[in-house]
């Protein structure tokens, strides 16, 4: 299996973040970019981080995805594990996910008893939302806030369906939301004003939407990666010269064919509590069920301290006060789920 340890020392989408933060107030919890990335990146007054959800650098080899191919200058890792929520809190922090708390697209709270859809904010298992404030849940103070402090000015801009959704108030506090019907519709109006240092964040999700309803070989997905690219020329030409414009994913994607799809009876699981995603499943509880799964699966297995490390190290934040007993990583072209939860 592909070695899935991230780097947090200048090569993770937590350190852009931290880079663009210590290029606008000179200070970030977190170092910047390594030397050799961050001399790609001009410095200027204002940056806008264009966040193109799902998709990858080897998303890049698609034809499709030809425009923006030909803008690439590197690449960088995912947070660890790569989700949306995860990486999202990234960025909004420059923290790797030891630290901002966010680990998984489900999450165990062990002050609510229960798992945690981390962009809805429902209980997993029941979908009922959870007495849990998103907005309070990041450290304080975030880059948002960092930013404000120094003067700076921060945008959030999201398609405006978004704009009151958890996970949008959990990432966006301390910024200024904007919404959008269409991309195209962004000006520099939006984001920056005469004599202010500004960095704006642009999210955009038509490429992981595509991919995860119709697949990389789809029509659809082709038409997202081509608009994509569309609204990056948009974004490039509207931007005056003292504005940089950066893009990046959040993390990549992969198809799993059906019979991919690997559906775990409760017996095996029962005493465990189940969280993370199909590509990487945490456990807590007992040792001995998670090997088992190991080898019925061929998924690999995860310490805890190991697991510590690909999060990043560190104090960890207050909600991680109970970190999983393991994790499996499912091999390549597989996802693993407990059949009696939803998938």
């Amino acid at each position: 299996m592909d070695d899935p340890t991230p780097s947090y020392d200048g090569a993770n989408l937590a350190n852009l973040a931290a880079e663009l933060e210590i290029r606008l107030t000179g200070r970030s919890p977190t170092r910047g970019l390594r030397p050799h990335l961050a001399e790609l990146i001009p410095h200027t007054r204002n940056y806008v981080l264009v966040i193109i959800d799902g998709l990858g650098d080897l998303q890049l080899s698609h034809p499709a995805a030809a425009t923006l191919r030909r803008h690439r200058r590197a690449a960088l890792t995912a947070p660890f594990p790569t989700t949306t929520s995860v990486a999202l809190s990234s960025v909004i922090t420059a923290m790797a996910p030891m630290q901002h708390g966010v680990i998984g697209y489900t999450q165990w709270m062990p002050t609510l008893g229960t798992v945690v859809d981390m962009l809805e904010w429902a209980d997993f298992a029941t979908g009922q939302p959870v007495d849990l404030d998103p907005a309070g849940f990041h450290p304080t103070p975030n880059v948002a806030e960092r930013l404000s402090a120094a003067g700076v000015r921060t945008t959030v801009i999201q398609p405006t369906d978004l704009l009151d959704t958890p996970v949008s108030k959990m990432a966006c506090r301390g910024a200024e939301r904007q919404g959008y019907s269409s991309p195209f519709d962004i000006r520099p109006s939006a984001v920056s004003s005469d004599g202010d240092r500004t960095l704006a964040v642009v999210y955009t999700a038509p490429v992981d939407t595509a991919a995860h309803a119709y697949g990389q070989r789809s029509q659809a997905y082709s038409t997202a990666l081509s608009q994509t690219g569309q609204v990056w020329e948009h974004l490039r030409r509207a931007f005056p010269s003292d504005t940089t414009l950066i893009g990046s994913a959040d993390h990549g994607h992969c198809d799993i064919p059906p019979e991919g799809k690997i559906y775990l009876d409760e017996d095996l699981t029962e005493g465990m509590t189940w969280w993370g995603d199909g590509r990487v499943s945490f456990f807590s509880g007992p040792l001995e069920p998670v090997h088992r799964i190991a080898r019925r699966t061929d998924a690999q297995f995860v310490s805890a301290d190991q697991l510590r490390r690909w999060l990043g190290g560190g104090p960890p934040h207050p909600a991680l006060t109970e970190l999983p007993t393991a994790a499996l990583l499912a091999t390549p072209g597989t996802v693993i789920f407990p059949r009696h939860l939803p998938s």
